[in-house]
């Protein structure tokens, strides 16, 4: 009887032309290419973020476990292996259905029939439709084998919460990878190919354990499990987890960041393409930096407090910046872009401009050492004004005698007009540039204390520049993009030639020395435990409106920013050493610890000697302080060398300099 309805079906389908098959429709299922989320890596191959627009997760017919196979062909097609696209007993039985029950009836369609469903035709109950779909399963059964066919099915079909394909839905539904569930997970995912909205374990808890039961039945029935393991099965507990985002978790600012790098360097879209991009970021770093943000209401606390000119004092209005990288490779090991990713997705890091104050300073005095200024030159501390710039010292200090290296480490200003006046803006916006500045200056006398905007990165380039003994070295975050089967798409070259060298060796020292000086006697003293180790330097500018604090050790640079995104100002008591320092010091606390250093102090170069020198008058004294000093160039007179670097003359042609 069977062999006479099959013949009769034939027939009819032949004289009403449904066999006629458009070979180009089935193209959409033969030439399938699996959407698969881009995956985002850390520097030890930990996933740290996904790219996506439908929620996808590509797994290969040979990663698919035996168990979700032989469930999802005990509920939904045990002939599947036996049949050529229709299972004629199925369609025996729905077209008894339909006799009986006078309405159309679902139930026969094998997984070819369900493939060609989805991707083909609409979920209309109609006879022509059903009559479409049987012709091109047998079709399609020609066009591909059983085990691709079956690939497609579990890959491709939406399965709730956002999820395609059985490796999302485990994703979205439990929390784990497709190889992590056990029988009594992979049985409910099973179920939900059926009707992924109606078995929602999330929204329908109940509704999707029955669909499970029925589904673990299924499986005894057919042979696949035995009624020991189905009981065993039946009384585990299905725990559900909300999806939470894995761009969010960890390293929002930094994702978002390669997000856009990695659109530039393939010039597409990276959504839904299966991409694997390997970063630089060290998470368990990352981790640490964000722990710190957490953690540090106090300090954003007492900066809210001094707050000028707002209605109200909310701690929710400091914002920081921060950024760590190793600067003899330049790779970004952490970064944080705000204090909050959920309030503000805007990445302060690398896209905002600020002023950087005094911590701009190491350039202009990087300048002058190459112009043959030395440490103990010697300035008198008077106000200066160039045109209608006048610029204040912080204490104001005035009508005194320093050298160069005490003004540097206490931040004195007007010295800083001085030697402007003398090598030229010109010359500092030159350097700027070759030690990783890329934001344009202003050629203008401000610029020498901090006045032209730039972003957290150009710091920190120009820092880790010093740090790096004058070798500039090009900030990175990708390391290579390869499709998911590790075709290399993309890979940063292990042996990249390095930039000209921005500074010599001895003079990138001198700055070291004075930079750790900083931390001895400077106005990062509060924090002197850093001295033998590290250097940096502090910045505020007018009204602490922006406070930073710059700084390296052997292997690692740090810059942090403090301030508000609207330019509020702050309180005289307010500067750097009291919001972006603390901050610098406590993330740096957990960066050397998780970066150990296998030689904390810098060594002197050949070419420097150290020298004891007064730190006012300039002169060899035996208990003086201790200055670097280019080989022949260290003081030998006992007496003050003002006239050195004072100069009376006019400021005529300053800004062309």
């Amino acid at each position: 009887s069977l062999l006479l309805l099959g013949v009769a079906l034939s027939v009819w389908l032949s004289r009403t032309g449904v066999l006629n098959i458009d070979e180009s429709r089935l193209a959409v299922i033969t030439q399938y290419q699996h959407a698969d989320n881009s995956l985002v890596f850390d520097r030890s191959g930990e996933k740290i973020g996904e790219f996506y627009s439908d929620y996808h997760i590509f797994v290969p017919y040979e990663k698919i476990p035996k168990d979700l196979i032989n469930a999802i062909l005990a509920v939904e097609d045990r002939r599947f292996f036996e049949h050529s696209g229709l299972d004629f007993r199925g369609i025996a039985r729905a077209g008894f259905s339909l006799i009986v029950h006078r309405g159309y009836a679902q139930g026969g369609s094998t997984l070819t029939q369900q493939v060609v469903r989805n991707f083909l035709l609409t979920p209309e109950k109609s006879i022509e439709r059903k009559l479409k779909e049987a012709a091109l399963a047998l079709e399609l059964e020609r066009r591909l084998s059983k085990k691709q066919i079956l690939e497609i099915y579990l890959n491709a079909l939406f399965l709730g919460q956002g999820a395609y394909g059985a490796g999302a839905a485990a994703e979205r539904h439990f929390g784990k990878s497709l190889d992590q569930l056990e029988l009594h997970e992979l049985a409910l995912i099973a179920g939900l190919f059926q009707s992924p909205s109606r078995y929602n374990p999330h929204k329908y808890p109940k509704l999707a354990k029955a669909r499970q039961q029925r589904v673990l039945k299924a499986m005894l029935d057919a042979g696949f499990i035995d009624k020991k393991v189905y009981q065993a099965s039946l009384k585990r507990p299905l725990e559900y987890r909300s999806l939470h985002s894995l761009n969010a978790a960890y390293a929002p600012y930094f994702i978002d960041a390669v997000q856009e790098q990695t659109e530039k360097i393939l010039t597409t879209s990276l959504k839904g393409k299966g991409l694997r991009i390997y970063t630089t970021l060290d998470l368990a770093l990352q981790k640490q930096v964000a722990e710190v943000n957490h953690n540090s209401g106090d300090i954003y606390r007492r900066a809210a407090q001094r707050l000028i000119g707002v209605k109200r004092q909310d701690p929710k209005l400091i914002e920081i910046a921060a950024l760590t990288l190793d600067h003899e490779t330049g790779a970004i090991l952490a970064m944080q872009g705000g204090r909050d990713y959920a309030q503000s997705q805007f990445n302060r890091a690398l896209k905002a401009k600020r002023s950087p104050g005094s911590s701009f300073k190491p350039i202009v005095y990087a300048q002058a050492l190459l112009s043959g200024m030395k440490w103990s030159d010697t300035v008198y501390v008077a106000p200066v004004s160039v045109q209608d710039y006048r610029p204040k010292n912080y204490g104001h200090d005035f009508m005194t005698e320093v050298t160069l290296y005490n003004a540097f480490y206490r931040s004195i200003n007007t010295p800083v007009i001085e030697i402007g006046q003398k090598i030229g803006v010109r010359n500092v916006l030159d350097l700027a540039k070759k030690m990783g500045i890329q934001t344009p200056l202003k050629n203008q006398a401000g610029t020498l204390l901090g006045g032209s905007e730039l972003t957290l990165l150009d710091m920190a380039s120009a820092y880790a520049t010093i740090a790096n003994y004058g070798q500039p070295v090009e900030p990175f975050m990708i390391t290579k993009i390869t499709d998911r089967e590790g075709k290399v798409l993309y890979e940063r070259p292990s042996a990249k030639p390095k930039l000209p060298r921005a500074l010599p060796e001895a003079v990138a020292f001198e700055m070291i020395h004075a930079m750790q000086a900083v931390f001895r006697h400077g106005t990062a003293s509060a924090f002197p435990q850093w001295a033998a180790r590290a250097g940096g330097k502090t910045g505020t500018t007018d009204e602490a409106k922006d406070t930073w604090f710059a700084g390296f050790t052997r292997n690692l640079t740090t810059v942090v920013w403090v301030g508000t995104d609207e330019n509020y100002a702050f309180q005289s008591s307010v500067a750097a050493n009291t919001l972006a320092l603390p901050l610098w010091d406590r993330m740096m606390q957990r960066a050397v610890a998780l970066h150990p250093l296998k030689e904390p102090s810098f060594p002197v170069p050949q070419g420097v000697v150290l020298q004891r020198v007064h730190p006012l008058f300039g002169y060899k004294q035996d208990t003086g302080m201790e200055m670097p000093f280019l080989q022949g160039q260290e003081p030998t007179k006992s007496s003050s060398t003002l006239s050195i670097v004072r100069d009376t003359g006019s400021f005529r042609d300053y800004l062309d300099r």
